[in-house]
């Protein structure tokens, strides 16, 4: 009997079962699929730096190194370090790259490119099948980033040239750096053999060194940089430690994740109320017949049951589609991670967890029903009998009258007092556009944020038009003070103002001091936005980033000890920016300095109007070559490109998914409209009123 009068029930309301059914599989589509993203990011990560045996502990340096020093540190800190490696990167510069037959070069390109060998000990170069790679002579494997921004091929070619010398080399893979993977990191590592890259060296190209350390306890990572630190060991450049790695590596994805269970949890919730439409519209066509089963005995439990079945049966046809969608679904959205990262090892938690996220939202449309279904309570046998239709108890008749109402069109007048009247009714049919509406809008606003040029000012980098880098080289000093010459001559700069990174011990909560690096310049030329709090006006201020402030756990106006010209200073909190470069942690203060102490420093210039950044970026980047010269409106581009890329993807599907949840639910709501007030609108027309009017 069950069975029968749901195969007829099916077939009665095909149209709203099948929308009902619909926000169903989407709501655990989506909610299984973000669940697999995480699933897949974290097991793909994991792999990744397994298999590339990932260093626990990198400092870059710019500088000569004495490998005889790191040994002996080694050995004094043998409990802690299990293995040391000084990897020689060749940089080149980006205007001596082509790649892919291009005629242009990588001169306008953000990242920094080094050729190295493969490594012997760990922190090994992959392919795409994370196995580890190795060239022959004329060959050369380039990053998975490259790859995709020209969308190349194996058998494409890179060049290197320098006025008579030049050297080609035949793409035959793709790599997957476990240190320099993600866009956001502006170092990129293109492998060649050990022949071809003594041949560069002799030619073309600077030194620079990575060294990396493996720990015997992962856990000590903070202690070994603080003894490595402390030692003066070489660090002329950034350091990086593996959890840090971690966060890079997942953040582009992450990101993307995080927008889909928002996108998830608001489909959930608008499945819920287009549940409500649904199940109210039912009792309402069926409530002359819910009388005549009270009326003949039938329980409440009883005629819930036979409801109940109904929606148990959509919800779990729907979950299970719903999960089988998201595998598919799913791989449309991690196949970035599978590109840059590869394919995790499947356990059995990537399969139990989608499904049981696609179990919890069967569980919450069940008992959302039994709650519903509660109202059964209510119905009076009698009245379900006399009537033929639920008494309109929201409905406040004759507060609102044509003659008194300014509006003098009768079929817009009754409309208007539809809604003032039945006004918590339409309210929620208004409350599930605005989820709509906010389901739409919020990746959209998202993506256009992370877009605009204004956005640099939450990575950590002023606005401006042009900014020049400079790592540390020998002549720093001298390079710094040629670059200042050349601006103040130079009539198509409007303002330039010069920050220089060093290095500062500040002490932490056990008492210890750790290395911080601190820029110092005037931060009112080119102002950043503060997430807390504003940038420092005094020597007595700092300016923390978000993961220092974190670490430190420090608000705007607790203080920090900080070490300068060999004495501690007090200073107070100032501000908390958000900041993507040198790791993310970094501050900005107003201190006294020696130029020897610079480790690197940053011109941010504004051109003036008409003047051309393209051909300024150029110029200057011959001129203060080895600099990097960027224009700031490609440095999100580049810098963000994976996260762009899946929010835009997001961004769209989110778009055209609110757009048919609001098309669904505004044709059920009409239904159920119909339906409640079929006998309104069989005495309208009996009194003359045309279908046309009825519809207005």
């Amino acid at each position: 009997m069950m069975l029968h009068m749901l195969k007829n029930d099916l077939k009665r309301n095909r149209i709203i079962t099948a929308s009902l059914c619909g926000f169903f599989i989407l709501a655990a589509m989506l909610v299984s699929g973000a669940i697999t993203i995480i699933l897949t990011l974290s097991g793909s990560m994991d792999t990744l730096l397994a298999s590339a045996d990932v260093a626990h502990f990198s400092q870059l340096h710019a500088g000569e190194v004495e490998q005889t020093e790191l040994d002996n540190f080694v050995r004094e800190n043998r409990s802690l370090v299990k293995a040391q490696q000084t990897v020689e990167l060749l940089g080149i510069n980006g205007a001596n790259i082509y790649i892919g037959g291009r005629e242009q070069s990588e001169a306008d390109s953000l990242m920094e490119n080094s050729f190295v060998r493969q490594n012997q000990q760990f922190d090994y170069l992959l392919d795409t099948d994370n196995q580890v790679l190795q060239v022959s002579d004329g060959e050369i494997a380039v990053p998975i980033y490259h790859m995709q921004r020209y969308n190349l091929h194996p058998g494409d070619k890179v060049q290197v040239v320098d006025g008579d010398f030049a050297k080609d080399f035949t793409i035959v893979a793709f790599l997957r750096d476990s240190l320099m993977n993600p866009s956001m990191i502006n170092s990129k590592r293109f492998l060649v053999s050990d022949g071809d890259w003594e041949l560069l060296h002799e030619h073309l190209g600077e030194i620079e060194y990575l060294i990396e350390f493996q720990l015997h306890d992962m856990s000590r990572i903070q202690e070994l940089e603080t003894l490595y630190q402390d030692s003066n060991m070489p660090q002329k450049g950034t350091a990086m430690g593996y959890y840090l790695v971690k966060v890079i590596n997942g953040m582009s994805d992450g990101i993307a994740a995080s927008v889909i269970i928002f996108i998830a949890c608001l489909l959930v919730l608008i499945a819920a109320l287009c549940l409500r439409f649904t199940m109210l519209t039912t009792i309402e066509e069926d409530y002359r017949e819910i009388g005549v089963m009270k009326a003949i005995g039938i329980s409440n439990q009883n005629i819930r049951k036979l409801y109940m079945v109904k929606y148990t049966a959509i919800s779990a046809f729907a979950c299970v589609l719903g999960y089988l969608l998201s595998l598919f679904a799913g791989n449309l959205f991690t196949a970035n991670i599978s590109l840059y990262m590869g394919k995790g090892k499947q356990t059995i938690w990537n399969w139990l967890l989608p499904v049981t996220g696609a179990g919890i939202v069967f569980v919450a449309i069940i008992i959302f029903c039994m709650v519903i279904l509660r109202r059964f309570r209510q119905i009076s046998a009698l009245e379900a009998l006399r009537l033929g239709m639920a008494p309109d108890k929201g409905s406040r008749t004759g507060k609102y009258t044509l003659s008194h109402s300014r509006i003098k069109d009768v079929n817009m007048f009754l409309g208007v007092k539809e809604v003032l009247e039945h006004f918590r009714m339409y309210g929620l049919l208004c409350f599930v556009f605005v989820l709509c509406t906010f389901l739409m809008i919020v990746p959209v606003n998202l993506l256009d944020t992370l877009e605009s040029p204004n956005f640099v000012t939450y990575m950590g980098a002023g606005k401006c038009d042009l900014r020049l880098d400079l790592q540390h080289t020998p002549d720093i000093i001298a390079r710094y003070k040629e670059t200042e010459e050349y601006l103040k001559k130079d009539g198509d700069v409007s303002k330039y103002s010069a920050l220089f990174t060093c290095t500062f011990k500040v002490s932490n909560s056990e008492g210890t001091y750790d290395n911080m690096k601190v820029e110092i310049g005037d931060f009112n030329q080119f102002p950043l936005e503060y997430t807390k709090g504003s940038a420092p006006q005094k020597e007595n201020e700092i300016a923390l980033s978000t993961m220092n402030a974190k670490e430190y756990q420090k608000e705007p106006g607790d203080s920090l000890i900080l070490v300068a010209g060999g004495e501690e200073r007090q200073m107070t909190v100032s501000g908390i920016y958000q900041d993507v470069t040198n790791g993310g942690k970094t501050a900005k203060a107003i201190l006294p300095m020696e130029m020897e102490q610079v480790i690197w420093f940053t011109v941010n210039i504004n051109l003036k109007e008409g003047v051309s950044r393209e051909e300024k970026r150029l110029e200057y980047s011959k001129i203060f070559h080895p600099a990097k010269v960027t224009d700031v409106t490609e440095y999100v581009d580049q810098t963000l490109g994976g996260v762009l890329d899946q929010l835009r993807l997001v961004a769209k599907s989110a778009f055209v998914l609110s757009l048919a949840v609001a098309a669904l639910i505004t044709g059920m709501f009409f239904k159920m409209l119909m339906t409640k007030e079929a006998i309104q609108t069989a005495v309208m027309k009996s009194l003359g009123f045309t279908v046309n009017h009825i519809m207005k």
